[in-house]
């Protein structure tokens, strides 16, 4: 028997990277000069197993591998992918998220993956846009392999809320619902973490539009302009705000362009392939081959991506 999954073989090249490199005394020392001077920069800090002598107060070790310019009195280090996983994970997607951008996708960074979409034109109301594309992430499978890496793509359809909870027709669901912190200007520095995330649930709307919310993380109330939130699209949500509102129904159009139903509103028995398929036609949007995506790296180092186009295959066999 053989199993098709959504992990498809990526290499990288070279195999040891020449990248800048900054060592921090602490990892607040490191934090801080992350969020001051590097927030632009696409960074990796570790703490260092076994520092030099010239180095023993400074175990922490951020790594650079691209932004607007290599920062100054930093040194250059060959990273040996083998010994530096992380680093080839990191390469592989951001490569692909600069690539992705390049052809109109908007990219969005998440804590464990990526999100790259395009807006449907198509939408069944004008208050939630709807975008489809794939959430992706690389990983290297097995250490015993340690310049085999994968790239893992799912297929994605997103809602968001057009307007913010400034809206009248949005504020008056809003209490005790879940938002997400949009901020149009300066971000606040103890929410810089969830900016375009979920931040918490409202739990008050004050005049001059100051919206109270609650914080997911340690429970705290936050008190914050209403043009700086919206609803998280949550099929309870939109199932209410629909209600409401009385705008055209978007569920059900969320669930055909997921491929969970067929055009003709029947649950769809094929839809693993479906989505698959959906995969592989955004990859050939993008440039790739018949087999083959391949794209520059986007880093201070020269390099390339190579990713198969064609799922791995895993075959599921009688061990007795």
């Amino acid at each position: 028997m053989t199993l098709i999954v959504n992990s498809f073989a990526a290499e990288i090249q070279p195999h040891a990277p020449t990248l800048p490199y900054l060592d921090f005394a602490s990892w607040e020392e490191s934090t801080k000069a992350k969020t001051e001077s590097f927030f632009s920069h696409s960074t990796l800090r570790s703490e260092r197993k076994s520092p030099t002598e010239t180095a023993i107060n400074r175990p922490i070790r951020m790594v650079f591998l691209s932004g607007p310019s290599v920062p100054q009195r930093a040194g250059h280090l060959k990273f040996d992918l083998t010994e530096n996983r992380r680093i080839g994970e990191l390469l592989i997607e951001d490569a692909l998220s600069t690539h992705f951008a390049k052809h109109g996708l908007a990219i969005q960074r998440g804590h464990f993956e990526r999100l790259a979409v395009r807006i449907r034109p198509d939408a069944p109301n004008d208050a939630i846009e709807l975008s489809t594309g794939v959430a992706f992430s690389a990983k290297r499978p097995f250490k015993e392999e340690p310049l085999r890496f994968a790239v893992s793509f799912t297929w994605e359809v997103r809602a968001v809320f057009r307007e913010d909870l400034s809206s009248p027709r949005i504020t008056q669901i809003a209490s005790g619902m879940p938002v997400l912190y949009t901020p149009q200007g300066p971000v606040a520095p103890d929410l810089a973490q969830f900016r375009n995330r979920y931040l918490g649930r409202v739990q008050a709307i004050e005049p001059r539009n100051q919206i109270v919310v609650i914080s997911r993380t340690d429970g705290r109330p936050h008190r914050l302009d209403g043009r700086d939130l919206k609803l998280e699209a949550s099929p309870q949500v939109i199932k209410k705000f629909e209600r409401t509102s009385g705008t055209s129904p978007t569920i059900r159009e969320i669930q055909r362009l997921n491929r969970s139903f067929t055009p003709d509103n029947r649950r769809n028995t094929m839809a693993a392939r479906d989505r698959l398929g959906e995969i592989r036609a955004l990859l050939a949007s993008v440039g790739s081959s018949s087999d083959r995506l391949i794209v520059p790296l986007a880093s201070f180092e020269t390099g390339s991506v190579s990713v198969s186009t064609a799922p791995t295959e895993v075959s599921i066999g009688d061990w007795r």
